[in-house]
């Protein structure tokens, strides 16, 4: 069974580099971030039709050959998402990537959407341990949680079936925005649930019954040991990690 997939490859790219426009066009090793993203989607074997959305098709670069379907959308998260899902007008599954995982590989997608159709959810969302992304990404710094299991980051992926999205846009958008407020998301998460969060008490299984108490769906959280997924750019220290690890991949391949 194969899905299709949506990137995002907008967001402010001046905060990591003073003259790109947007976030997916920002150069690493040679490449701008989107392509690579692109590239390993077009190596899975799971991903049909791929989507990019950006917020202009104007000056993009020869990339865009490479996908069946550039959205422009410049606006909030969410409405973003549902564009990108809506260009596909089907009920196949859709893998939702963020612009921005240039380390990203073909075979890490297949892995994170086998495990995820075969949870049989509305939503999935991959958690990868800290200890991957440690001997991956030696130097990198990622926001890590504790769950009762152990420590974990999340991915910058998700699988979601058509319907789930278009009914949970506010909730969707709420989540996005609140991400980094840690009291904002214990107010909409509830006390209980944010104080087993703190204490590292959580299990897997809690996590996914308060995302069906959010949106209304079934979700799954889903262990995987594909680093590539998490490692997304977020500013110049990441950039630089990722390109010296890309041109040293490159570069042993050339031998």
């Amino acid at each position: 069974m194969k899905v299709d997939a949506v990137v995002l490859a907008g967001g402010d790219g001046i905060v990591i580099d003073p003259v790109c426009r947007f976030k997916g066009l920002l150069p690493i090793a040679g490449r701008p971030m989107v392509e690579w993203v692109v590239d390993a989607l077009r190596a899975a074997e799971t991903v049909a039709e791929i989507a990019v959305v950006v917020p202009t098709a104007e000056d993009l670069g020869p990339w865009v050959d490479k996908v069946d379907k550039l959205v422009v959308s410049d606006h909030a998260f969410m409405d973003n998402v549902l564009a990108g899902v809506a260009s596909f007008r089907s009920d196949r599954y859709v893998l939702v990537a963020t612009g921005d995982l240039p380390a990203l590989d073909g075979r890490a997608v297949d892995n994170f959407v086998t495990a995820a159709l075969a949870a049989h959810a509305d939503f999935s969302y991959p958690l990868v341990p800290k200890e991957d992304m440690l001997a991956a990404f030696p130097g990198g710094e990622r926001t890590y949680f504790k769950l009762r299991s152990g420590f974990y980051t999340g991915g910058n992926v998700a699988l979601v079936a058509p319907h789930a999205a278009e009914a949970n846009r506010e909730v969707g958008q709420q989540l996005f925005e609140l991400r980094k407020s840690a009291l904002a998301l214990v107010r909409l998460l509830g006390l209980k649930f944010a104080v087993k969060f703190v204490l590292g008490l959580l299990e897997a299984r809690e996590v996914e019954e308060k995302m069906k108490q959010l949106i209304g769906c079934t979700g799954a959280a889903i262990l995987v040991h594909e680093p590539s997924i998490g490692m997304d750019v977020d500013k110049s220290a990441d950039a630089a990690l990722v390109a010296r690890l890309l041109s040293k991949d490159r570069s042993a391949e050339a031998v």
